[in-house]
């Protein structure tokens, strides 16, 4: 028979193994397009997004709001990736990996996407840092203004100015693509 304190520990642990699943459901796909726009190849992206996932999970007894991981998983996958980049000595490189992540539909055809991906890497590549960090995370990743700060350590508003900047850049770099349209 469990007492309180027993059936306290099982709903919470219950409760953390559902928010992990779904923070893995939900977050994972947009994790994995972060790093390889950052120019990972795709098993190298698929070995950090689990190294990150199981260090994020390691930490589970210590995260007070285990609802809203995100923030906490990205930070974790972008130090990861980092520190790949810089145990190996590489530099980052355009993954062409990048061209068979499924985008949405929207009006460019099919066959152009490789094109306007590497198009949109190699502009993202030539922004600052911090700029075009704010953008793969905010535009490509999905993160909001919020969990995008939070992940950088800047305030809300240089996130958005960040952006606005990152994205004008990219409109003046990709004005020769007259299809091009902003996801």
């Amino acid at each position: 028979m469990f007492t309180d304190k027993q059936s306290e520990d099982e709903k919470h642990r219950i409760r953390l193994k559902e928010n992990f699943s779904h923070a893995y459901t939900t977050h994972g796909p947009g994790i994995l397009q972060y790093l390889l726009s950052a120019g990972m190849q795709t098993a190298d992206a698929q070995d950090v997004l689990q190294n990150s996932f199981l260090a994020l999970w390691e930490l589970r007894y210590r995260i007070e709001d285990t609802e809203h991981l995100a923030p906490l998983w990205f930070t974790i996958a972008r130090h990861k990736m980092l520190d790949f980049f810089r145990g190996s000595r590489r530099t980052l490189s355009l993954s062409s990996e990048l061209d068979q992540v499924p985008a949405p539909e929207n009006s460019i055809r099919q066959m152009d996407r490789p094109y306007l991906r590497r198009r949109i890497t190699e502009a993202l590549r030539l922004l600052p840092e911090e700029m075009a960090e704010a953008y793969r995370l905010t535009k490509i990743s999905g993160l909001s203004i919020r969990e995008t700060a939070e992940i950088l350590g800047l305030s809300e508003s240089d996130v958005k100015t960040k952006v606005f900047r990152a994205r004008k850049k990219l409109m003046e770099a990709l004005a020769d693509l007259k299809d091009f349209r902003e996801n």
